[in-house]
C-alpha cells in the first residue's frame, strides 16, 4: 500500500509541474523559448501567465522576468502593463495593454 501510495504522490507532484493557475486553467499554451529560458505562455484576456520550463542556475525573478515579459508579449502581440508583472522564477503574471482607448486588451 505504501508503495502504490509513493507512486501516486509522485505523479501528481510532476504533473503539477506545468499545470496552469486558476483563472487559465483550459487555455492552451504556446511554448516560446526567450535566450537561455522556454516558458509555456498562456493569454486569457488582457491577462498573461508564463510558466518557466526548464532548470536554470539561482534563478530568479530579477532575472527571469525581463524574459517572460518578453515571451509573453512574443505571444500576445501586446505591452506589459508597468508594475502588473507579478510571480517568482518559475511562473510568473502580468497584464497586457493593446493599445485600445482605455489601454487595455480589446
Amino acid at each position: 500500500m505504501m508503495r502504490y501510495f509513493t507512486w501516486v504522490a509522485a505523479l501528481l507532484m510532476l504533473a503539477g509541474c506545468n499545470t496552469p493557475p486558476l483563472g487559465f486553467t483550459g487555455v492552451a499554451a504556446t511554448r516560446v523559448t526567450v535566450e537561455q529560458s522556454t516558458f509555456d505562455v498562456r493569454i486569457k484576456d488582457d491577462r498573461a501567465n508564463a510558466i518557466r520550463l526548464n532548470r536554470e542556475f539561482a534563478p530568479n525573478l530579477a532575472a527571469v522576468a525581463p524574459r517572460a515579459g518578453q515571451a509573453m508579449m512574443q505571444v500576445s502581440g501586446c505591452d506589459i502593463v508597468p508594475g502588473s508583472m507579478t510571480g517568482d522564477a518559475s511562473v510568473v503574471t502580468a497584464r497586457l495593454t493593446c493599445g485600445g482607448p482605455t489601454g487595455t486588451s480589446e
